[in-house]
């Protein structure tokens, strides 16, 4: 959708700057944390080479043990912090765009509330049944709708189960999204098992996760915005 084309006084100049500025956001964190990781390993050594008389085994407690606790530590706070940024975007906009269209519709602006509590399903399901079944606009494909869902489900398990899976009530659906491809590869998670088995060990995000969940986010706002356009404002 062409930005120059979007009425300036909807939702839609709002939440295509939202999908940009999160990606500027992930980048900037990502950068972050590299620069970060450097500074201390760099920090580490250094202290290291101060000592006199240290062999190998103070290595590992010097320098070893601060990427130890970089991988095992830091960094998942970091990636699950950006997991929740990136879905709160969906999670605002989204609904934020509902709330406009319904204005516009002259309709009840509280419906997805009312489709949560009708089909006793969270916001990814009810936005779903709004665009399919109330607007009858093909915004994301049905596999396209289940990621979205799967994603959200990531989201809650961070937030609920400290990105432990087998704790999560749905965690079916985050190992199904584990087993998904993105561009020839792994969407970009990983859960540690042990015989086939999940060991309850926090969930592993990776960058091109937040990749390839703005993907689908700016393909899903890209669409939304090109058919309230031609529904609503064009006709204007």
């Amino acid at each position: 959708m062409d930005p120059l084309n979007i009425n300036l006084g909807s939702i839609s100049v709002f939440s295509q700057y939202a999908v940009s500025a999160a990606r500027k956001y992930v980048d900037l964190v990502e950068a972050q944390i590299t620069q970060a990781h450097a500074d201390m390993s760099s920090s580490a050594l250094e202290e290291y080479k101060r000592r006199a008389n240290l062999d190998e085994t103070d290595y590992d407690n010097y320098v070893t043990i601060v990427d130890r606790m970089f991988e095992e530590d830091y960094l998942p706070i970091l990636r699950f912090t950006e997991v929740i940024y990136v879905y709160m975007v969906f999670e605002t906009y989204a609904s934020g765009h509902i709330a406009e269209i319904q204005n516009l519709r002259r309709d009840k602006l509280d419906i997805l509330k009312t489709l949560k509590s009708k089909n006793k399903c969270g916001l990814v399901d009810a936005a779903r049944i709004y665009f399919k079944d109330v607007l009858h606009w093909s915004l994301l494909n049905d596999g396209e709708w289940v990621i979205l869902r799967e994603i959200a489900e990531v989201r809650n398990c961070i937030v609920h189960n400290a990105g432990i899976v087998r704790d999560s009530k749905h965690r079916d659906m985050i190992y199904n999204l584990a087993k998904r491809t993105w561009r020839k590869q792994s969407v970009g998670i990983e859960i540690d098992h042990f015989q086939g088995k999940d060991i309850g060990q926090p969930i592993i995000i990776h960058q091109r996760f937040l990749a390839f969940c703005l993907d689908l986010l700016e393909r899903f706002f890209n669409a939304l915005i090109k058919e309230t356009h031609d529904e609503f404002w064009k006709k204007k």
